[in-house]
Parts: C-alpha cells; structure tokens; sequence
C-alpha cells in the first residue's frame, strides 16, 4: 500500500495546487495563511471570469519535524487564480491606497441558496468576496523562496474569555 506524501516531502520544490472542493480549498487555505499581497498585485477580468493574485506566502512546510533544528522563516511569491468569477467585492479595505499590505487569514466558503462565494479574510476585518460559479482555483508558487525580512514566523496568540 502506498503511503501518503507528507508536508516535508515537498519542502525544497515549489507547489503546485488546484482546487476543486471544499477541502482542497482547506489545503490551500491552510498554505497561503499569513500571505501578504498588495491592491496593485490583484486583477479582476470580468471577461475572462477570473481574479488573480499575487501573494508573498510564509513558506509553512519549510518548518523543520525536528523541534531541535532552527528553520529560517522563508517567503515565497505565489499566484492563486480563481475561475469562474461572477463577481468581486470587497469591504473593509481602502482600494485606493494600492501600497497598503494587506494580510490574508483565510480562505472562507460559503453558499446561499442560488450563489457560492469565495472570500479572502484578510486582518483588520478586510474582506474581498468572489462570487463563483464553481470551486476552481489554482496556486502556483513563482519565485524561489527568500528569507522573511522580519525573520519570524507569524504568531497567532489566542485570546481567551474570563
């Protein structure tokens, strides 16, 4: 029986990945957390029904198993594209200010009765919402990986009640 591949496998080489469900989109969530990206680095065509967008991504499979060995923090550019985009919105976020970096959490799933919407939790309560006809999107990393200039890695202290 074969074994399934595991994150470090695939640590030195760029990733490749295509969404086509809910839980590839998990994957890629997962993946592209803590990518910060800019206004200027997204284009929407209508015609061609698709967003594109350009994400310096923390490299989160480059981590070493081994608690022991010291990792340094590593970016990487990456292109997510998404197909079948009906619509594109946003809230949140000052679209003019095309400088200002932008810090992607998560990517949310959500369907109504006749619309299923893809959207880009961002920090700071930022949100750009796709509108798609389907799930179909893909990530492709396109540059080598560089050191993260803050040289950490992203920290996400949880808070707690009472």
């Amino acid at each position: 029986m074969a074994q399934d591949a595991s994150f470090s496998d695939g640590a030195d080489s760029a990733l490749y990945l295509g969404a086509e469900t809910p839980e590839d989109l998990e994957v890629i969530s997962s993946i592209l957390q803590d990518g910060i990206f800019f206004i200027k680095d997204l284009a929407w065509s209508k015609k061609k029904r698709q967003v594109a967008l350009l994400i310096n991504r923390f490299r989160w499979e480059n981590k070493s198993a081994d608690s022991m060995k010291k990792t340094i923090p590593e970016r990487v550019r990456s292109l997510l594209i998404v197909d079948n985009v009906l619509n594109v919105s946003s809230k949140g976020i000052d679209r003019s200010d095309i400088n200002a970096p932008l810090n992607l959490l998560k990517l949310d799933l959500n369907h109504s009765k006749n619309s299923i919407f893809l959207t880009l939790l961002l920090s700071d309560f930022g949100a750009i919402r796709c509108e798609v006809e389907a799930i179909e999107l893909s990530m492709k990393d396109v540059t080598r990986p560089h050191k993260a200039k803050s040289g950490k890695i992203p920290n996400h202290p949880m808070n707690y009640d009472g």
